[in-house]
């Protein structure tokens, strides 16, 4: 690296105290220097007594932040306007990175221009309590691998770990909610990275910037259906903003109701399969199947193809709510 740049890592949190703490102990072990790395933590409102942390000391320069709860999304551009480096970093606060990650991203942005980076994204539990977590860590979804320098899909852009110059984060808009605060997850991310890219950047993967994701919501089944409703119904609000985007999410291709006359007759017929799996009796069925192999039967091999229906099943029943509950402020089917 030929010159040495300054890095700001913005992580926004809300009630999760032991969670930011691990994260903040794996920046300490950076081999990026610690007299060129600033670390601010936005406290989007947080009940608990995650304010504690303000006194803590640590190697980089430290700051945290409060703001009454206004989401994710405005605690990441808070983080960002507050900060003086060179270089933005965004991490989730239930992250931990490799002792390499910043000085990969600290490499790729000054080496390249134009570009967003991104790193390899492990998923990780805390939590065993269930035979749920164990397989849905098996499963490719539940990873994300970056390849040195091999462009990513924009629709693949991932706040959970995220790297770009300053001047390009204001170039792109920062940061925005295209569901104007109405769903969870909101998928600003993906909105973030599609207008980069209709400004003409490139996300690319960097190898060395490796992080483990210690996710909540795999802890159990039914938190993760949950979070699969959510992100189905909050879609919705993302394919308002930007309809183009519809075909080109993989996850929910076959979700939405068919374009009649638009969608190719396989596409169809994929869709109108998944509408009768994804009934709510035949829902309420595989939960049933699924609960009792877990019981007395918890094999892998046939759990995770139940995992695989159950959380496309709830993708699609989300993504209906959220058509039924935005039908009235114009959001088209």
């Amino acid at each position: 690296m030929n010159r040495l740049p300054t890095i700001s890592v913005i992580i926004p949190t809300y009630n999760r105290k032991a969670s930011v703490l691990r994260t903040l102990d794996s920046l300490e072990s950076q081999t990026f220097p610690m007299d060129r790395l600033e670390v601010v933590v936005v406290d989007d409102g947080s009940t608990d007594d995650t304010s504690t942390i303000a006194n803590r000391k640590y190697p980089f320069t430290f700051h945290y932040l409060h703001q009454k709860n206004q989401g994710a999304t405005t605690a990441r551009n808070h983080g960002a306007a507050t900060s003086q480096a060179e270089i933005l970093v965004f991490i989730d606060d239930d992250i931990t990175v490799s002792p390499q990650t910043l000085e990969a991203f600290a490499e790729k942005c000054i080496q390249r221009t134009g570009i967003l980076a991104m790193g390899t994204i492990k998923k990780r539990s805390s939590e065993n309590a269930s035979v749920y977590t164990p397989v849905v860590l098996t499963m490719s979804a539940h990873s994300l691998i970056a390849r040195d320098d091999v462009e990513v899909h924009f629709v693949n852009c991932n706040s959970e770990l995220l790297a770009c110059r300053r001047s390009d984060f204001y170039e792109i808009g920062m940061f925005q909610d295209p569901t104007g605060g109405h769903g969870w997850p909101n998928w600003d991310d993906v909105d973030f990275g599609y207008r980069a890219h209709l400004k003409g950047y490139k996300l690319l993967g960097t190898s060395k910037a490796k992080a483990e994701h210690w996710d909540y919501s795999i802890a159990s089944r039914t938190a993760a259906c949950q979070r699969y409703y959510r992100t189905g119904r909050s879609a919705v609000w993302l394919f308002n903003r930007h309809p183009e985007l519809q075909p080109l999410i993989p996850m929910l291709h076959d979700k939405t109701p068919p374009a009649w006359g638009q969608d190719p007759p396989q596409l169809i017929a994929r869709k109108l399969a998944r509408q009768v799996i994804s009934s709510l009796v035949v829902l309420r069925g595989m939960v049933m199947l699924t609960s009792l192999l877990e019981k007395h039967y918890p094999s892998p091999v046939v759990l995770r193809r139940l995992y695989y229906l159950l959380h496309g099943a709830n993708l699609f029943q989300g993504y209906r709510a959220g058509l039924r509950e935005f039908e009235p402020v114009g959001i088209p089917k």
